[in-house]
């Protein structure tokens, strides 16, 4: 089931919901996801006041984490691009747009004028009873780099006195090494132990974000990279891209799209799994 709340009444919602799951799509707030539920449990990290960057699940387009001093440089130019607070611009502009409606689970925005080439972002929506799909499509018209992805905030803890929520990654995963100036190099290595603040290369585009007692939430997502953030109290990131935090790695020339796919599966916790009633 899908409905929408018009713009007038607040922020202009999409709503899906089934027996078993619910989630809520901000068109006005770049299309955030504000809720997921399975179970009766919210998988996603509340608003409470917190800084745009810090909850809920949002979109990433045309770049994905920083460029740093709000510059870009491609095909032997430079642009500038607005920046933030902390002097980078980050995480994108489709984040900042509205986004409009275009039928039950589908949204689109402009990429708007603080980047510097045309083109637009379609939002597909899926919920099913124990998964969540989202699909996500940007479509130049004119030539330029590009990356996209997803910025999902997972709460550390689902429950109270619950156990703490734990990420996994595929054996052979490896994080992208970093200048010091914390710029992206093209350089892989190997997978340091958690707490991480790293984009992943994963031999198999799946993780699986466990909360012992509660249940398991497993993501997987049609391209080779993600940026994994478990360093702070308050949740964990799986960041699905289509290029490493930092980079465009995909030139797109008018008339082509850059598409990326992702499957969020709920699993209730068995009792059997860890001892765990």
């Amino acid at each position: 089931m899908t409905s929408a709340r018009p713009a007038g009444s607040g922020a202009t919602l999409l709503r899906f919901a089934t027996h078993r799951s619910s989630a809520s799509l901000d068109l006005d707030d770049g299309a955030r996801l504000t809720s997921l539920r399975f179970d009766g449990r919210e998988l996603l990290v509340p608003h409470e006041g917190r800084d745009p960057l810090w909850w809920g699940s949002f979109v990433m387009a045309p770049w994905t984490g920083d460029l740093l001093d709000g510059t870009l440089r491609w095909d032997d130019r430079t642009w500038r691009v607005p920046t933030g607070p902390g002097g980078h611009a980050s995480h994108g502009t489709a984040r900042l747009s509205r986004w409009t409606s275009t039928g039950p689970g589908r949204a689109e925005a402009s990429l708007g004028d603080g980047w510097p080439f045309a083109g637009s972002v379609a939002l597909t929506t899926e919920l099913g009873t124990d998964a969540l799909r989202l699909g996500l499509r940007l479509r130049a018209e004119q030539d330029m780099p590009a990356a996209i992805g997803f910025h999902p905030w997972f709460p550390r803890y689902l429950s109270p006195g619950g156990a703490a929520a734990r990420v996994e990654l595929p054996a052979g995963s490896r994080m992208l090494l970093r200048h010091p100036d914390g710029a992206p190099s093209t350089r892989f290595v190997a997978l340091g132990p958690p707490p991480w603040n790293e984009t992943v290369r994963c031999p198999v585009p799946v993780a699986t974000i466990a909360w012992p007692g509660d249940g398991t939430l497993t993501l997987t997502w049609t391209s080779a990279f993600a940026t994994v953030f478990t360093a702070h109290e308050q949740g964990v990131c799986v960041e699905p891209v289509t290029s490493p935090s930092g980079r465009m790695d995909d030139v797109l020339a008018a008339g082509e799209t850059l598409d990326l796919n992702v499957t969020l599966t709920w699993t209730p916790w068995r009792p059997d799994e860890d001892g765990t009633p």
